[in-house]
């Protein structure tokens, strides 16, 4: 008879399948993405700091000779977790239970979470009061890192009484599927691109499966397979799909893209030269590392910017910026930026809304800049839209509007396979590591800082190349009509 985990839990609230293959070892061999790493890495960082401002809140707060302890393990029959934090109040003999988070808000999850924990703990002590430790999103570094602005606590009574009942009854179910012998084939996950046990969930997925139907809603996979369909070719015009659905699906019915030459005119006629094809690198940290940042607010160390003067030139000019230094990059990229990119003319960007922001962000930081940052928004044009919006439309794209899926299919001689950097994930890891890692003046560390380097220039670089070569393909498209 296996005990069920709060981990447990979680990943049967994900999918019941998933929980049977973690408890019998069916799940598939996958390393940690660097993503996942890094988050990893933060999270432990901020489960530090969070024990350094509850022991302080236990010295300030709690009666004399209350305790606390870390990690401490609840055990209530089949069920078991592990508390991040529980206080002892030493005159009332009760507890209050904390959990830690590293994000900066409450999510579904974290309220399914702490609820179980909850159940455990009044089964087996006098619980007071249950508590969710975040970051404070609002929260600028200035100097030394405040741990009481840094933290936000909030009582979870509300949010427990509200689900107490509901978890109840769904531990008791997970509970049952983790004594299985035979998997629950039917409880699999909707969710093949991160399926952490493909095999069992989605063993017959086809190359184009109905999965890859974008601008989707909730609870729509599971409408299209509850009918019966696997393949997106297989699915019907009449399945409640949307306009741009019926573009995808036409997409694939007929073999071919689904382009609204007219539209796209429409768009790039707007477009003034010189083009400027702009592209940022970013680092988010959970814990600001430098003055005036927010918690995961993107620290902008790099961009690759293209130029093209004119319809008719040849000439495709380059610049680029990289901070290979251990500091606040917002000055020097501000500067570097604003001498070469001129007052007029279009800047294209691939996500309009993130390099928007980030001039936002950079605007506040750098205050005598703010007024050529916030005036570089007035010329951006975000060219992922002419995909989001429908406007060119092709099966090969698997539901995504992203640069990796468009460029292989419009621009296939231009590639990010076989790039020791090759997305934004691994981008941001590398520059931290070649900031913070490679401060000696040692041979060895210094070429590999070297490497790094002329890694994350080459990825930048293709980012705005691509940008170029998907615009030039656009007009192409364009002439021919």
């Amino acid at each position: 008879m296996h005990s069920l985990t709060k981990p447990n839990f979680l990943t049967f609230l994900d999918s019941p399948l998933h929980l049977w293959a973690e408890v019998n070892n069916q799940l598939e061999d996958k390393e940690l993405s660097v993503y996942d790493q890094l988050i990893a890495k933060q999270g432990y960082k901020v489960e530090k700091l969070a024990k350094k401002f509850l022991e302080q809140k236990l010295k300030n707060e709690y009666p004399g000779g209350s305790t606390i302890e870390f990690q401490y393990q609840l055990t209530d029959g089949s069920y078991e977790a592990k508390i991040d934090a529980l206080v002892h109040d030493a005159v009332n003999n009760t507890y209050d239970l904390y959990e830690i988070k590293s994000s900066t808000k409450i999510d579904k999850q974290h309220k399914y979470d702490v609820t179980f924990q909850y159940l455990i703990g009044k089964a087996t002590l006098p619980i007071n009061k249950t508590y969710l430790v975040h970051i404070n999103s609002d929260y600028v570094k200035n100097r030394e890192l405040n741990l009481n602005q840094f933290f936000v606590i909030e009582d979870m009574k509300v949010v427990i009484d509200k689900l107490e009942d509901e978890v109840f009854r769904l531990r008791s179910d997970a509970l049952e599927i983790i004594n299985l012998t035979k998997p629950p084939l039917e409880s699999h996950c909707y969710k093949p691109k991160t399926c952490p046990c493909k095999n069992l969930c989605h063993p017959d997925l086809s190359e184009y499966p109905v999965y890859d139907l974008s601008w989707w809603k909730a609870g729509q996979y599971e409408k299209l397979v509850a009918k019966g369909y696997q393949d997106l070719i297989d699915v019907s015009k009449e399945d409640e799909l949307n306009p741009k659905q019926l573009l995808q699906l036409r997409s694939i019915k007929q073999n071919k893209p689904i382009i609204d030459s007219e539209g796209i005119k429409r768009e790039l006629g707007n477009l003034t030269f010189p083009l400027y094809f702009l592209d940022y690198e970013t680092y988010g940290s959970a814990v600001p590392i430098f003055d005036g940042y927010k918690p995961y607010q993107h620290i902008v160390f790099q961009y690759s910017l293209h130029v093209l003067e004119t319809p008719d030139s040849k000439e495709l000019k380059h610049f680029e910026f990289l901070e290979t230094r251990k500091q606040d990059p917002s000055e020097n990229i501000t500067k570097a930026l604003l001498s070469v990119i001129g007052d007029n003319g279009s800047i294209i960007v691939w996500n309009k809304n993130f390099e928007c922001k980030r001039n936002e962000e950079l605007a506040q930081l750098q205050p005598l800049y703010a007024d050529e940052l916030l005036a570089l928004n007035e010329r951006v044009y975000g060219l992922m839209e002419i995909f989001k919006d429908g406007l060119y439309v092709d099966y090969r794209f698997h539901g995504s509007a992203s640069i990796k899926k468009v460029l292989p299919v419009l621009v296939p001689e231009l590639s990010y396979d076989g790039m020791e950097i090759g997305e934004g994930a691994t981008a941001m890891t590398k520059w931290w590591e070649m900031v913070n890692g490679f401060g000696t003046k040692n041979k060895y560390f210094s070429g590999k800082k070297q490497t790094i380097a002329w890694n994350l220039l080459k990825y930048c670089e293709l980012d705005t190349l691509a940008m170029v070569e998907i615009w030039r393909v656009l007009n192409l498209i364009i002439d021919k009509n």
